[in-house]
């Protein structure tokens, strides 16, 4: 069984991606105070991603707040399609600022 520093939470949240300047839109699938898991779909091959790529990711919180998050890439599954690329990226939260550390502990 993997250990993880913080106990991740099964639930999900609209996101915005942005790496290198070009905006994508994905889904936070669950998260904790340091990490979180993302799935992303886009028509566009997307060749900048590997271990350690950092990137903007903008969460909307229940409350419709918006959250900005600078995250590290720690694992990432790319998958071509016809209709596309889909991401599906473990992450680590780089220095989460204190908006998200609340509204992870107020869960």
């Amino acid at each position: 069984m993997e250990y993880r520093a913080c106990e991740r939470i099964s639930d999900s949240l609209d996101a915005d991606i942005t790496l290198d300047g070009v905006n994508y839109s994905g889904i936070i699938m669950n998260y904790s105070e340091e990490g979180l898991f993302l799935v992303s779909a886009t028509l566009y091959d997307v060749d900048d991603v590997d271990e350690k790529t950092e990137m903007e990711v903008r969460c909307i919180l229940p409350s419709e707040e918006k959250v900005d998050l600078k995250c590290e890439v720690k694992w990432f599954n790319k998958k071509d399609s016809p209709y596309g690329v889909s991401l599906n990226m473990g992450m680590r939260i780089l220095g989460p600022p204190e908006k998200y550390i609340e509204f992870i502990r107020g869960l």
